[in-house]
């Protein structure tokens, strides 16, 4: 079970999980701010017709191979549907755009921005997203976010999640978060630093309640502190706790308190 959930997260958080200051322009926590940018969904028209078919001819000659003439995947990733909308809901499309252009894996394959740009705008048409009047650029892709039908504010089931609660449990009974924030989506599966960290520090506590599973090393150092955890999200259908699929634990303050 382990196993299948750590390839889960691979093949789910590294869309980017992106890793720039992403990551071109994503943070490790994402947060729904973008400073200045005035920020649209991509059911706002941000492309072409005529780009998305430019597109579709860049990814019949550069990404089919990998993932499929439908977009449904192969030795890639699904570009399309469900799968497509678990890993970018919530994410702006300057992940998407930096993910493409590390593909293939350890490949020598480089095209120009503007073409990964027009790949962008076929995968998004291919997953039923309106076009506009104008261009999708490479220069606004970080004021773009993807969206469901479900709304902006929703995180995918088995999405990378980051949240902050007080850390209860032992290694016999599971270790638990009580007092939790409400999820959110995580760029980077590892502990926050820097500007991220700070913000966790100062991110207040909630009402929420999660079961943390596969925590390694043990975090029993840190019961009753207030804590960082990042993790895949797995929603309880019965009604009772979430659970997070731990990628780690940092202790933000030795009392949990906001």
């Amino acid at each position: 079970m382990r196993r299948l959930m750590m390839l889960m997260l691979t093949a789910t958080t590294l869309p980017g999980v992106m890793h720039a200051g992403p990551h071109g322009g994503t943070s490790g926590i994402v947060s729904g701010s973008l400073g200045g940018l005035q920020e649209k969904t991509v059911k706002d028209g941000v492309f072409t017709a005529d780009q998305a078919v430019r597109g579709r001819e860049r990814y019949e000659a550069t990404c089919q191979r990998c993932h499929g003439a439908d977009l449904t995947g192969g030795a890639g990733r699904s570009l399309t549907g469900d799968v497509f909308l678990r890993d970018w809901t919530g994410l702006t499309l300057d992940g998407l755009f930096e993910r493409m252009q590390s593909m293939p894996p350890g490949g020598s394959e480089s095209l120009a921005a503007d073409a990964y740009v027009d790949i962008i705008s076929y995968v998004l048409e291919r997953n039923g997203f309106p076009a506009g009047a104008g261009e999708l650029s490479a220069g606004v892709l970080g004021g773009v976010r993807v969206e469901g039908d479900e709304g902006p504010n929703v995180v995918p089931n088995f999405a990378l999640v980051w949240v902050v609660g007080c850390l209860t449990g032992s290694e016999n009974e599971g270790w638990r978060l009580s007092d939790a924030s409400e999820e959110a989506r995580a760029a980077d599966p590892a502990a926050s630093a820097g500007d991220d960290l700070a913000a966790a520090e100062a991110a207040p506590l909630g009402d929420d309640a999660f079961e943390l599973m596969y925590v390694f090393p043990s975090p029993a150092a840190y019961v009753g502190h207030k804590v960082e955890t990042k993790g895949l999200l797995i929603r309880d259908e019965d009604g009772g706790p979430n659970s997070l699929n731990v990628t780690s634990v940092q202790s933000l303050a030795e009392r949990c308190e906001s």
